[in-house]
């Protein structure tokens, strides 16, 4: 049996996803010593991201063949929305954010180009191609939670809290569901979209990538 076409993916950006790995931000958050001011832009950074990413999301359920294909990206776009609502009311109340606050950020010079990248492939492309760009949010997230699960740290309590969501089961199942989806259209796909399908998966890897480095900058726009 060949090799499934989400190994492939993932094989492909395997610089990447180490580069991610061993990023500071994440080792630090592991630590328990990352800065709060740099977690703060990353949380602030990450909603203003979601709304945009549940709409990429619905318009992979345009794209659906199916009723169960498009009943998946139905729950997850509101799976995005309901993170999105829950907001203000855990990580936004813990770091002292109004919702008034929250819904005045504007999108860093990385958030807004990944969400260009995503809004692109949305509409001009395949929905093998819409998935690829999509799945590296989804996995890379899953493995991250799931390798600083161990020895997470207590202290401070919403990082631990950070962590124990993206190790959890009700994040990973989406994440398979994804992935089963990837597995399936990149059978199907010929070589011309498989190529484009790969170049979609490792720019949102390295948008992924430079999303952890923004944080950890505090990058603003330059003028």
């Amino acid at each position: 049996m060949g090799e499934k076409f989400s190994a492939r993916l993932r094989r492909r950006a395997g610089r990447i996803w180490h580069a991610i790995d061993a990023h500071p931000f994440l080792r630090e958050l592991h630590a328990g010593t990352l800065p709060m001011n740099r977690f703060t832009y990353f949380i602030l950074q990450d909603y203003v991201y979601l709304l945009d990413f549940a709409q990429v999301l619905c318009q992979g359920g345009a794209k659906s063949p199916d009723l169960e294909t498009l009943e998946l990206f139905c729950r997850h776009a509101l799976g995005a929305v309901e993170v999105e609502r829950s907001f203000h009311a855990s990580f936004g109340e813990t770091l002292g954010l109004s919702r008034r606050q929250l819904d005045a950020v504007a999108k860093g010079p990385i958030t807004q180009a990944y969400i260009g990248h995503l809004q692109s492939v949305a509409r001009g492309g395949s929905l093998g191609e819409l998935v690829a760009a999509v799945l590296p949010c989804y996995w890379i997230y899953g493995e991250v939670g799931r390798r600083l699960h161990k020895n997470r740290p207590r202290k401070p309590k919403i990082y631990r809290q950070w962590i124990e969501t993206y190790a959890a089961e009700t994040f990973w199942r989406p994440v398979r569901e994804q992935i089963r989806l990837m597995d399936r259209l990149g059978a199907a796909a010929n070589g011309s979209e498989k190529k484009l399908m790969t170049g979609h998966f490792i720019l949102s890897s390295r948008y992924e990538f430079m999303f952890w480095e923004q944080a950890y900058r505090l990058e603003s726009w330059p003028v």
